[in-house]
């Protein structure tokens, strides 16, 4: 076996976020089109069950970078549609360098507004009541797949001030 290519230095960073898609190419160019990341390994077989118990895996995999080696791994599966239940609560959250133009090409590639109680998840400033308060522009969208995302474009660092 070799040596791991990837170490983090000192704590746990986070590798990838698997998404069921019902269908793969679909994603693939939301993904790549409408947030500008690269497709980087695609598979059809692992050689051993991924955990004790279950099957070797068969099928498609799709591994897209968004950088750093951090990754959104693509399976097929699932279905259409926002899990509604927990509101926005369950969201992949991504940094961009401009909502409001993350937000045009991303819908441009397959994504759909999505809408929270009193608004439409268009571009909108917020501001966060934390010490200090933090201003953040979001937006939150419906990916092709039915996952939901908040696109994200922070003025300033994460600081908790005691």
């Amino acid at each position: 076996m070799s040596p791991p290519y990837a170490r983090p230095q000192g704590s746990a960073t986070l590798m990838h976020v698997a998404i069921n898609c019902p269908d793969v190419d679909e994603s693939l160019r939301f993904y790549s089109e409408g947030l500008g990341f690269t497709r980087r390994y695609e598979w059809t077989k692992s050689s051993k069950a991924a955990c004790p118990g279950h099957a070797v895996y068969t099928g498609r995999g799709v591994y897209i970078e968004l950088e750093g080696e951090t990754y959104i791994e693509l399976f097929p599966g699932g279905t259409r549609g926002v899990d509604s239940s927990a509101g926005p609560i369950q969201h992949i959250a991504l940094i961009v360098p401009s909502v409001d133009e993350a937000y045009t090409k991303c819908l441009a590639s397959g994504g759909r507004p999505y809408a929270l109680e009193d608004w439409d998840g268009a571009p909108e400033t917020v501001v966060l009541n934390g010490t200090p308060e933090m201003e953040v522009r979001v937006a939150f969208i419906a990916g092709p797949a039915g996952e939901l995302i908040e696109l994200y474009e922070q003025y300033s660092p994460v600081v908790a001030r005691q």
